[in-house]
């Protein structure tokens, strides 16, 4: 699963948009799918504390911090430790200068990246996440790339020919430089695979309207900006299916400004199929 859950010390002047209000629903759009491993965005300290308190099952690589000033937010990832064994974890910071906390190409914020290998029966996997800049195109490009090229290198490290996985909102459309980015590297787009197709009715961001949001640019495109990419060289993962979940997008309290998305993954061979 990603998903973008917008952070809990947002909104606070908006009753039906305060994590307060919303985190019961929020929870619940996790909890009723059960995945494997979860990739956040705009994770915050108070988000943290509710699925520390009411996802007790799952345990978390927080990753990088990013944001210019606290509260900062986490592209933290979720796993059940029953399912996953975690093997190594880290993360890098989308600028020039990726060990550090920073911006580059005229990012509005500082941004990063979170990623950890897991063994599961049958494979080990990399599951990278992240969130792209919302204004700078430059930011996105440049951060894709570095993206694809730490992606690289880890896999040199533990296998060049071990999936990876990566989640996120990348805040662009299909068909963008930065969607061509990792296209172009290899990266499936398990929404496409999966047999869906960018209708313009299709999208992931909806500005807590819910099924009433309307895009206002349908020209330019879906606005189906949360991604679940596989770059799988062997083929070992068979995509299964891609769902934009719309649980509680019916009326407000929504669960965030953004609808979660959810890849199913069998084991290329086996009929079984678990969730990540």
């Amino acid at each position: 699963m990603s998903f973008n859950v917008r952070g809990s010390f947002r909104d606070l002047g908006n009753r039906e948009a305060r994590w307060q209000s919303r985190a019961p629903e929020n929870v619940a759009a996790i909890e009723r799918r059960g995945p494997h491993v979860v990739g956040l965005q705009e994770c915050q300290r108070g988000n943290l504390l509710t699925y520390r308190k009411h996802l007790s099952g799952y345990e978390r690589v927080r990753g990088p911090r990013y944001g210019n000033a606290p509260p900062y937010d986490f592209n933290a990832i979720l796993y059940d430790p029953a399912r996953l064994h975690l093997l190594e974890s880290g993360g890098f910071w989308l600028s020039k200068t990726p060990e550090r906390h920073s911006r580059s190409w005229d990012t509005r914020v500082a941004r990063s990246a979170n990623w950890a290998f897991f063994r599961t029966p049958g494979t080990d996997f990399l599951h990278l996440n992240t969130h792209l800049d919302h204004r700078s195109a430059p930011a996105r490009r440049n951060g894709s790339r570095l993206i694809i090229e730490k992606t690289e290198k880890l896999l040199r490290h533990h296998g060049p020919e071990t999936p990876a996985i990566l989640t996120g909102d990348f805040n662009c459309r299909p068909g963008t430089p930065t969607y061509e980015n990792f296209t172009e590297a290899g990266f499936v787009d398990t929404f496409l695979a999966a047999g869906n197709s960018d209708e313009e009715s299709i999208g992931t961001f909806h500005a807590f309207e819910g099924n009433r949001y309307r895009d206002p640019h349908p020209e330019r495109g879906p606005r189906r900006i949360d991604w679940v990419f596989l770059k799988d060289p062997l083929s070992r993962l068979r995509i299964v299916s891609h769902e934009i979940l719309r649980d509680g997008a019916d009326h407000p309290p929504y669960p965030s400004d953004h609808h979660p998305i959810l890849a199913r993954f069998a084991l290329a061979g086996q009929n079984r199929e678990p969730r990540t």
